[in-house]
């Protein structure tokens, strides 16, 4: 069970899934904060899992050119279709990730500021609404 837009290929097919599932998902979270898209979009959620199963992605700097080469590599890579292709452990990926030139480059607090512009409307809409009392 999952969100269609979040599945592995193994997942859409009904394949034994593991470790680097989450992986490919994972991959899909960076994708969509790079990004500002999924990676797969339709109305009919059968296309999205097809597409996970069958289409190749589009590198992240193809909708927002800030995207460092590297970062976009380590990206495609979680997001291969063959699980051995991917990244083996969160271990490998966070390696890789610390490889990348732009590591280290944010600060917590420039990723608060980041999450108070960009982040989720639903949840900032509860946010807004603890912060003024209506929720009980």
């Amino acid at each position: 069970a999952g969100s269609p837009l979040y599945m592995s290929p193994e997942q859409a097919t009904g394949d034994t899934v593991d470790e680097r599932s989450d992986i490919y998902s994972l991959g899909l979270v960076a994708y969509y904060l790079l990004t500002g898209r999924s990676l797969f979009e339709d109305e009919k959620p059968i296309k999205v899992l097809l597409a996970h199963a069958h289409e190749d992605p589009s590198p992240p700097s193809q909708l927002n050119p800030e995207v460092p080469h590297d970062l976009d590599e380590v990206v495609l890579r979680c997001l291969e279709k063959l699980p051995e292709l991917r990244f083996q452990s969160v271990t490998e990926l966070a390696a890789a990730l610390n490889d990348c030139r732009a590591a280290g480059d944010w600060s917590r607090d420039q990723a608060l500021a980041w999450w108070q512009n960009f982040g989720c409307p639903m949840k900032k809409q509860l946010d807004a609404q603890v912060l003024e009392g209506a929720l009980v």
